[in-house]
């Protein structure tokens, strides 16, 4: 493991490196099948635009993103994030993408879920997290409900998906409720 910030049982997170732009992780945002349910994920993505990305996150205490790494091999297969943090108002959106194919699986997703809600409740005491998505998603729905997070809204006819527009859904998961279930 390369300078791990949260370790799991399969997977680790850590900082995001130059040497992850160049290797496949512009190319997941080009994927149609990675983005198909990415919200602000309409353009093509290139080297030039990840380093810019890159560059952006590194100085932004207001994001935090994370590599997600194998344990077995190193090899860096997706990417999780606590964004838009409010630190007067402790809360912020999550957000995980697996880019690599072979790693897409409901288990991997739960794991990095459940590293990045301790990280934000236990590291970086934020009080509330929100998960925007789009309500056909199939995987989104079943990951928020496994780990209780409670839908508060709906915006309709939001997203643009196979020619209509479709709802996307608001959840949030409060630490309190995180805490009574994981003392």
């Amino acid at each position: 493991m390369t300078n791990p910030y949260e370790i799991g049982k399969t997977i680790y997170l850590r900082t995001p490196t130059k040497n992850d732009i160049y290797e496949n992780w512009y190319q997941w945002f080009s994927d149609p099948e990675t983005t198909e349910f990415l919200i602000d994920r309409w353009w093509p993505n290139s080297v030039e635009n990840q380093e810019i990305f890159f560059n952006q996150i590194i100085q932004n205490r207001s994001s935090l993103v994370l590599s997600v790494c194998d344990k077995k091999t190193d090899k860096h297969i997706g990417v999780c994030s606590l964004g838009s943090i409010n630190w007067v108002h402790r809360n912020a959106d999550i957000s995980l993408v697996v880019g690599e194919k072979k790693f897409k699986n409901g288990v991997i997703a739960v794991e990095i879920m459940s590293l990045l809600i301790k990280i934000a409740f236990k590291r970086i005491n934020l009080l509330n997290l929100r998960s925007v998505f789009v309500k056909s998603h199939p995987h989104t729905p079943p990951l928020l409900k496994l780990f209780k997070f409670k839908e508060v809204g709906t915006l309709k006819d939001y997203f643009f998906y196979n020619d209509k527009y479709i709802d996307v859904v608001i959840s949030q998961l409060q630490r309190t409720d995180w805490q009574k279930r994981n003392k």
